[in-house]
């Protein structure tokens, strides 16, 4: 008999691989360039947080009385409405606490795919990764940061910024 939490579970990369499929049926053969990060940094709006490795590894679910957090594309995703698939014990806590781009976007959750790091991917595995992070992310979590790698990358967008780092 499989429990609720096992069938949970089993929908979910059911439909991970569903959108791996659909993307790969779609690839041409050039390069496909991942899109940009779109920031919501208005006026008015609360200040983004700035998270470092070492911030985020304190919401990987192991604390009860803390959020999940998980990074993607070095946006910081608020998963704890997922905790049955990201908590403590669950399937993909292994892809919280940190920025797990390249694990997402390769369907892995070998340690050494728990990086943030995208060199190498192919176009494939691009495309996978852009389509879970509109279609499952973004359309299901609230984003509650972003990565510090980010605001490097990105400075001139951050003027509202809150960190303790930086």
């Amino acid at each position: 008999m499989v429990s609720t939490g096992e069938r949970s579970c089993l929908l979910f990369v059911i439909f991970l691989f569903s959108v791996c499929a659909l993307v790969s049926c779609s690839r041409s053969e050039e390069e496909y360039k991942l899109k940009d990060i779109e920031f919501d940094l208005s006026p008015g709006k609360e200040p983004a947080r700035i998270f470092t490795a070492e911030q985020i590894a304190e919401y990987d679910g192991s604390d009860p009385d803390k959020p999940i957090y998980m990074g993607i594309k070095g946006v910081v995703f608020d998963v704890t409405s997922g905790k049955d698939f990201y908590g403590k014990g669950a399937s993909y806590n292994s892809l919280v606490g940190i920025d797990s781009t390249r694990a997402v976007a390769k369907m892995s959750l070998d340690p050494a795919d728990l990086t943030h790091d995208i060199t190498g991917l192919s176009s494939q595995e691009l495309r996978a990764l852009d389509s879970v992070f509109d279609g499952t992310y973004k359309a299901k979590y609230p984003i509650v940061g972003y990565m510090d790698y980010v605001l490097e990358q990105h400075r001139e967008k951050f003027r509202n910024v809150v960190s303790d780092e930086l």
